[in-house]
């Protein structure tokens, strides 16, 4: 990230980011304001925050609220660091900055990270009672313009009420204090009546007492943006929580690693689903699947609604008594995307088992975005190296003449977190045994990529050197 992306905010932006930047020691000084920070451009990386060069808090991300913090009332150094490949970088500095005893304030990171700038969110003037909820809405998404808000009780078709409100991108409304009971918020185009966000009922009553702060912001992976250009996000003077659209469900693809799954089944094999979240369970989710496939796709997801899954592999047989393997219970939890990687041997050890993954598709415009997973046991541990392309041959990779690797001894059947890389062109070199077991060349990490790198082993009736990775994407 470029610092000029962000210093146009000035100091105004560095000072309310730093809110989410305070000190634990400040916490019982009673010459203190108290500031919240929420993270709502969609594209920009994480970030820490530093007052007077100590750090206060780590890794604020997208859809995230730092919470109410205290700070030391008077004047103080403030830093924004963005979290960026090959060392952070102060993106905002703003020297002497005074905060001022008891000002309470909350100031949402706004707009697409070349564009970024501050909104600073009043709360609800209401002073609820033990029974209401004071909120304020905020427009917080980049993705819709002026749109009509209906707060209703739940069940309420749009049809036949008015907006309760109509506001436009960075545009707030005091709803004031309402009883803390069950709502439906539902968002349209100004003038329309077709529904682009359903909140389905939400029920309020454990927030009672509170201020609440609602933020419209950008969904930002490929299964919830199907649904709904937006989701909400809930702020409290402590905690966050995100409300999708009702109808999102959560997005899964299958990759079928297991070298000896066709042999065994004689042939392709077959997966189903059980679950109370299917409208028919058991539910033959694919139908027929080969070695190295991916369903649905290498950069897509098929939805499927929410809920507790167990997963079962068969033969192609269309008979879920047929099933050689069944998973223990998986949670796919709504507007989440998973991978779940068939692995391991159905005819001997280590083996056969489905490998899940939740995967984070948001594009961050500063970084590529990698994952690794070991799905080739007969590789047995291997170190993986990550060089930029051309730098330097296999043979001196094996040799040991590009230093350390990015993944030591790792081994089957472990999953890696992000690693977040400069978008640049790339060599993945899988080493086992003192050899390049794996060798792909100029593979391309662009910015705002996200991938998923898998290393698969040979088909049982392939050649004993076919060892390769399947490259999954956003």
């Amino acid at each position: 990230m470029c610092k000029s992306k962000y210093h146009r905010s000035g100091m105004l932006l560095a000072s309310i980011i730093a809110g989410g930047a305070l000190l634990s020691g400040c916490t019982d000084d009673p010459e203190s304001a108290q500031l919240r920070a929420i993270h709502a451009s969609p594209d920009a990386p994480a970030v820490n925050l530093r007052l007077d060069s100590v750090t206060g808090i780590r890794d604020l991300d997208y859809a995230e609220s730092s919470g109410f913090e205290r700070v030391s009332a008077g004047i103080q150094d403030v830093a924004v660091e963005a979290i960026i490949p090959g060392g952070n970088a102060d993106v905002i500095t703003v020297p002497g900055f005074n905060f001022v005893k008891d000002n309470r304030y909350t100031v949402i990171a706004v707009n697409t990270a070349g564009n970024i700038e501050p909104l600073v969110a009043d709360e609800s003037a209401a002073d609820p009672a033990d029974d209401e909820v004071a909120i304020a809405v905020i427009h917080a998404s980049t993705t819709a313009s002026i749109v009509d808000v209906y707060v209703t009780t739940p069940g309420v078709d749009v049809n036949s009420v008015d907006p309760t409100f109509t506001f436009d991108f960075k545009d707030q409304i005091d709803a004031g204090a309402l009883p803390a009971g069950s709502y439906q918020i539902q968002v349209t185009g100004q003038g329309s009546k077709s529904v682009v966000f359903d909140s389905g009922p939400v029920d309020l009553t454990a927030f009672a007492g509170q201020k609440l702060i609602l933020a419209a912001i950008n969904t930002t992976n490929s299964t919830t943006t199907a649904v709904s250009p937006v989701k909400l996000l809930v702020a409290t003077d402590d905690a966050s929580l995100v409300l999708f659209d009702t109808r999102t469900g959560t997005g899964a693809r299958v990759v079928h690693a297991s070298p000896d799954a066709g042999t065994a089944a004689a042939g392709p094999v077959e997966v189903w689903a059980t679950s109370t979240a299917l409208p028919v369970s058991p539910t033959e989710l694919i139908d027929a699947i080969v070695y190295e496939q991916v369903i649905p796709g290498p950069a897509s997801f098929a939805s499927v609604p929410a809920g507790d899954y167990v997963f079962d592999v068969a033969p192609d047989t269309g008979m879920i008594g047929d099933s050689v393997y069944m998973s223990p219970s998986l949670a796919l939890a709504q507007g989440i995307e998973y991978t779940v990687v068939a692995a391991g041997y159905v005819t001997t050890s280590p083996e056969f088992r489905l490998l899940a993954t939740a995967e984070n598709n948001r594009a961050v415009i500063t970084q590529a975005s990698v994952k690794v997973i070991h799905a080739a046991p007969a590789a047995g541990a291997v170190d993986v190296y990550v060089t930029p392309a051309g730098q330097f041959t296999a043979d001196e990779v094996a040799g040991g003449q590009a230093g350390a690797p990015l993944l030591d001894d790792f081994e089957f059947p472990t999953i890696t977190d992000y690693v977040a890389v400069t978008p640049d062109a790339y060599d993945i070199r899988v080493v086992a045994g003192g050899a390049v077991a794996i060798n792909r060349e100029n593979i391309s990490l662009v910015e705002g990529g996200v991938y998923t790198v898998i290393a698969r082993e040979p088909i049982d009736s392939g050649l004993p050197d076919d060892f390769d990775l399947i490259l999954l994407t956003n």
